[in-house]
This record gives C-alpha cells, sequence and structure tokens, in this order.
C-alpha cells in the first residue's frame, strides 16, 4: 500500500525528485574537480556566500519599500546570490595557487565572514519579518518546489553541460597538472576562475533548491566513490552522477514512504553507496 500510494500521488512528488536529481548530477559532476583540488569545503563556503546575495535582496526590497514578492528583476535574490558566488569563486581561484596562503585558510575565511554577514542582515529590522522565507531561499525545501525553480535547474544544468563539454580537456589539464600546463603556456588562472564560476553556479543554484547539507555531500561522496572504484577519469565521473543519482531518488522515496526528513534521506543513502567502496578499498589493501 505504502508503495501504491507513492506512485499515485506522482503529482506531488514529480517535480522536487527531478530538481533534486539533476542537482545531485551536477553537483556530484563538478563536485570530482572539488575533491581532486582538495579543497572539499568550497561548497560550504560558495553557499554561504552566495545567502549572503539572497539576505542583501531582502534587504535592499525593504529599506527602498519594496514587497520583496513583487520586486523587480534587478532586486531579484537569483542575480545577488550568483554574484556573491561568482566573486566567491573568484577568491578561491586566485589564492588557491597562493603559497602563503593555504586554500584551506582563505576558504575558511571566506566561509566565517558571509556565515556572520547572514546572521547580521537577517537578524536586521527589515529583514526579520521575513527570515523564514530568507531561510528557504539560503537552505532550500526539497519537499515543495515552485515550478520556476525546475526551469532555473534545467537551463543551468544544461548551460554548465556545455561548457565543459567544450572546456573539458582544460579543466582537466589545469587541475590534474597546472604545473605542467603553465610551461604550455596555458592561461591556467583564466581555466581555474572559469572552472570555479561553474563550481559556484552549481551550488547558488542547486543549494536554493534542495538544500545546503545535501549539496555539500553530492559534492563530496559520489566523487569520492568514483575515485576509488573507477579506473579512468571519464568512469570516476560517470560513478559519480551516477551514485548521485540514485541516492537524490532513493534518498526521496524513503523520505516520502517514511516521513523523514528529505535532505537528510539523501545524504545518508549517499553515504551508503561509500560503504562498497571502503570495503573494496580494504579488501584491496590487504591483498
Amino acid at each position: 500500500m505504502e508503495t501504491v500510494g507513492f506512485w499515485e500521488s506522482w503529482f506531488l512528488w514529480r517535480d522536487p525528485m527531478a530538481v533534486a536529481i539533476m542537482a545531485a548530477a551536477l553537483c556530484a559532476f563538478v563536485g570530482v574537480y572539488i575533491v581532486l583540488k582538495r579543497v572539499v569545503f568550497v561548497s560550504a563556503a560558495l553557499s554561504q556566500m552566495s545567502g549572503v546575495g539572497v539576505a542583501l535582496a531582502f534587504w535592499l526590497a525593504s529599506v527602498m519599500n519594496v514587497d520583496p514578492h513583487m520586486a523587480p528583476i534587478w532586486l531579484h535574490p537569483l542575480w545577488y546570490s550568483l554574484g556573491f558566488a561568482a566573486i566567491g569563486a573568484a577568491l578561491f581561484s586566485l589564492n588557491l595557487a597562493h603559497r602563503r596562503v593555504a586554500g584551506e585558510t582563505v576558504i575558511g575565511l571566506g566561509y566565517l565572514l558571509a556565515a556572520a554577514c547572514v546572521i547580521l542582515i537577517l537578524n536586521s529590522p527589515r529583514v526579520s519579518q521575513e527570515a523564514h522565507e530568507v531561510d528557504v531561499l539560503l537552505y532550500g525545501n526539497a519537499v515543495a518546489v515552485p515550478p520556476a525553480q525546475l526551469w532555473i535547474m534545467l537551463i543551468t544544468s544544461i548551460l554548465l553541460l556545455v561548457t565543459h563539454g567544450v572546456f573539458g580537456k582544460e579543466f582537466v589539464f589545469t587541475t590534474f597538472d597546472p604545473e605542467m600546463a603553465r610551461t604550455l603556456g596555458l592561461p591556467t588562472r583564466r581555466w581555474n576562475l572559469l572552472l570555479f564560476l561553474t563550481i559556484a553556479v552549481a551550488i547558488s543554484v542547486s543549494t536554493r533548491a534542495i538544500g545546503a547539507l545535501p549539496v555539500f555531500a553530492f559534492m563530496v561522496v559520489p566523487p569520492a566513490v568514483g575515485l576509488l572504484l573507477g579506473g579512468r577519469l571519464w568512469a570516476v565521473f560517470a560513478i559519480s552522477v551516477v551514485v548521485a543519482v540514485l541516492s537524490a531518488a532513493l534518498g526521496y522515496y524513503a523520505s516520502f514512504r517514511w516521513s523523514l526528513p528529505t535532505g537528510a534521506s539523501m545524504v545518508v543513502t549517499t553515504g551508503i553507496f561509500l560503504v562498497p567502496s571502503l570495503i573494496r578499498l580494504r579488501v584491496k589493501g590487504l591483498t
């Protein structure tokens, strides 16, 4: 009966699950670069920085006495979210290669400052009345997704897929061997910046769709599974995306059937896929 009820209620979960699957696949794909660069916390930092843009958009709307729900296009939270995420991406891409300041330090500072700014803005008297809705915009709601979010996620996925399809070789080369790339005359800073911009866009849009916790999980765990199981780079990307898609779908199903928190269900499901990979690594190490 539970399964029948699930399929009979397809009109309730169709759009949210579609958005969750697209967000999971997108995050897992770009997450491979994050894991390879060993900057896994960059997703948390960029998520917080995009959150500053969302909170700022609501604050500006309140200052201008504009209803945030009827704000003009130039006050839409999406643009401010993408803008601040892009600033963070530019900052991280320029400092990751700096030998005096470690990349983890820059990422940590960005996360702390952004989190503090979000708290200050949300506690402003002008924004406090909209705090709940700002919180949904910041951290997403995987249960209820407006139709516009489905189109935003679809268009973003297509644009980033095309970008990585065209410049994938440059992204991989500058990620695996930046020194050799510089020796061959490739503008590694430009490619690194473009790569981080695509990561920032993926994080900003996905966080507003499914939440910060699932985005962080999808950017770290599926790529880790792919790196443990895949022998070639294309296999790493493929395994990562497949694991993320299955985790999103199965996690959403478990959430619907047993009335569990959707984001947490997807995260736990993602972690389950990591177990066979660790067992295989352990057995391989013993042999």
